[in-house]
């Protein structure tokens, strides 16, 4: 995604080495075992970035959009929605307000969202009564390439790497244990000696920090012009490690069809298509960070010894360790209700693999792409009504020559006209034969209208 908006090398730069993950049972094995690998896409397969770095260079590349504004020290004091717009009440330095009108507003502003409580939208859920002291470190001995949970019920703690060299660990809290007190240096040092393999002289503090965990999910995510985004549309735990990048889909899902609407080149009914294209990956990825949380957090010896032993036998089972290593558990991104066709090989709603080329010339637009097919199926989806006001743009690729030249994997849509979104899901993918039949139903979704 951040590849498509040009900050693919800008992130490299700064972003850690690709790496795995280990869950590692008290008795000193690893329970499950994820080695660091790149993905056919070209990227880690985890990564971990600082969070100022990245918001400097998400600033920066701003500033290749000239119609976006920055508008820093300004709060929202009120929100009210009419039928051309939403108003919003801001106040400045000084404590000045002024009135903004916009066509439409996208709520990214935190779990506390002002917007979301002022339009009353339920915030249902539950706390996760398992705080955690959190430490970044830099210069940390442990450089090895894997994040590491450590499955102690006496303390279960986890050893994230960090960029330049640093570290992050978190131990959990126990029921007695005072936060003001877990956060002294004495008290850090003593946790560092004893829950990890390395000495507490080697502790260099950049950041500490107990934070509580909870788990919600908006009642709604669009309430008329207004959208929730982010940790103002869901909360999760962090040991799935998926709350940025959930939010961050949720940007690249409400973005292309703001743009087509303000553009005019879709009517706005396209925007209902948020909630439940959005609303079933938030539900699955949450519930994956509660049971990765609950697995690696376990307190009772009893429980943790079952757990262990069950791990054990899975891998002596070779499709079970595979299961685990290839992070095949970790719920996928599919679009099954929205603006996708479905098909009998279940490849709409997927995401198109990441074709370099296509990125340069994507962005913003649709993307016809024939995998193994004739020319003549590709001009005819070209020349589909749909493209009358829609920019796309087409390509004519051969499956096995891509796959030798640039590593991309695009086997299974073979013999198939694809169309990509600009969000790069999968939105039809049919065969020559069910071509026309598939795009006057993805016409129909968009609200285009017959011949």
């Amino acid at each position: 995604m951040l590849a498509g908006l040009g900050m693919g090398a800008a992130m490299r730069a700064h972003a850690s080495a690709p790496f795995g993950a280990s869950y590692i049972s008290p008795l000193g094995f690893s329970l499950v075992y994820v080695p660091a690998f790149v993905t056919r896409n070209g990227f880690g397969i985890r990564s971990a970035l600082s969070q100022p770095v990245f918001e400097k260079l998400l600033l920066h590349n701003l500033a290749h959009y000239r119609s976006v504004s920055c508008h820093f020290a300004t709060t929202l004091a009120g929100i009210r929605q009419t039928e051309a717009g939403v108003d919003l009440e801001v106040e400045i330095a000084g404590g000045e307000r002024r009135t903004l009108r916009a066509g439409y507003v996208l709520a990214c502003d935190g779990a506390h969202s002002f917007v979301r409580r002022s339009l009353q939208i339920p915030f249902d859920g539950r706390r996760i009564d398992e705080p955690h002291l959190v430490l970044d470190l830099a210069e940390f001995p442990d450089q090895s390439p894997f994040s590491r949970f450590f499955c102690n019920p006496q303390r279960p703690m986890n050893s994230v790497p960090a960029p330049y060299g640093g570290r992050r660990l978190e131990f959990m809290l126990s029921p007695g244990d005072d936060p003001e007190v877990m956060l002294a240096d004495a008290k850090i040092l003593e946790l560092v000696d004893r829950h990890s393999p390395y000495e507490a002289r080697d502790v260099k503090i950049i950041r500490r920090a107990v934070y509580g965990f909870s788990e919600r999910i908006a009642g709604r995510l669009q309430d008329g012009r207004v959208f929730l985004l982010g940790d103002a549309a869901h909360i999760m735990p962090p040991f799935g490690a998926q709350g940025m990048n959930t939010g961050a889909r949720d940007a690249a899902n409400i973005a292309w069809k703001l743009a087509a609407v303000v553009r005019g080149e879709l009517p706005s009914t396209i925007l209902a298509s948020y909630e439940p294209e959005r609303r079933s990956q938030i539900e699955q990825i949450v519930a994956y960070s509660v049971r990765i949380g609950r697995l690696a957090n376990i307190r009772s010896r009893a429980i943790a010894l079952v757990r262990d032993a069950f791990f054990a036998v899975t891998r002596l089972v070779p499709p079970a360790r595979r299961y685990f290593r290839e992070m095949r558990y970790m719920p996928k991104p599919h679009i099954a209700a929205g603006l996708v066709v479905p098909d009998a090989a279940g490849l709409a709603g997927r995401i198109f693999p990441r074709l370099p080329a296509l990125d340069d010339e994507q962005q913003a637009a649709f993307a016809i792409v024939a995998v193994d097919t004739t020319p003549q199926a590709l001009e005819r989806a070209a020349q589909h009504r749909l493209w009358a006001s829609i920019p796309v743009i087409t390509r004519a690729i051969s499956s096995a020559a891509l796959e030798a030249r640039e590593g991309a994997f695009v086997e299974p849509y073979a013999g198939h006209i694809v169309v990509v979104r600009p969000d790069r899901y999968v939105a039809v993918c049919a065969n020559e034969n069910g071509l026309e039949r598939d795009l006057n139903r993805f016409a129909s979704q968009l609200g285009i209208g017959g011949s």
